[in-house]
């Protein structure tokens, strides 16, 4: 079969006949496809770059009406006066301002209860505080030791004592 085809496409080859009209009416299409080409090129690309513009000049249309009929909302005092009172909390004298907020979630499943006697802790923080500042400014321990003395590893450092140009 693909050698009968074969046949068929050099028998068809060779009848053909070219004479010199078909052979510069076939150099003149090549030749004005390739000038035309960078025409088209140029043509299509800046026909892109029109609609580009357009788009870009519409969207900036549709700001500048939104942006004026925000300016026309503000020319009216009503809305004024509900946007104060919106953003601002303000109110006319004589009302009460309210304010609700529901931003709390409490869940559902809460197993914790509350006591009516408030819980007194016997620690002083202020003194607390202020030993763990003196103890991490005067200590001579290398920072692995402070590292494993804060995992539980080690017993925490102890203070330096100071040196006898330190103490004078």
């Amino acid at each position: 079969m693909a050698k009968r085809w074969t046949e068929d496409v050099g028998a068809w080859a060779s009848s053909l006949r070219f004479s010199g009209f078909t052979i510069l009416i076939v150099g003149l299409v090549v030749a004005g496809a390739l000038i035309l080409s960078p025409t088209l090129t140029t043509f299509v690309q800046q026909q892109r770059e029109i609609k580009e513009l357009r788009e870009s000049v519409q969207l900036h249309r549709d700001a500048v009406n939104e942006i004026d009929a925000e300016r026309e909302k503000w020319k009216d005092p009503t809305y004024i006066r509900s946007q104060a009172r919106d953003r601002l909390f303000y109110v006319l004298p004589g009302e009460t301002q309210l304010s609700v907020i529901d931003d709390a979630e409490i869940p559902e499943d809460v197993t914790e209860t509350t006591e009516a006697e408030l819980t007194h802790i016997d620690r002083d923080w202020v003194s607390s505080l202020a030993g763990s500042l003196i103890a991490a400014g005067t200590t001579d321990a290398e920072p692995e030791e402070l590292t494993r003395a804060g995992l539980g590893d080690d017993p925490p450092a102890e203070p330096a004592e100071p040196s006898e140009e330190e103490a004078e």
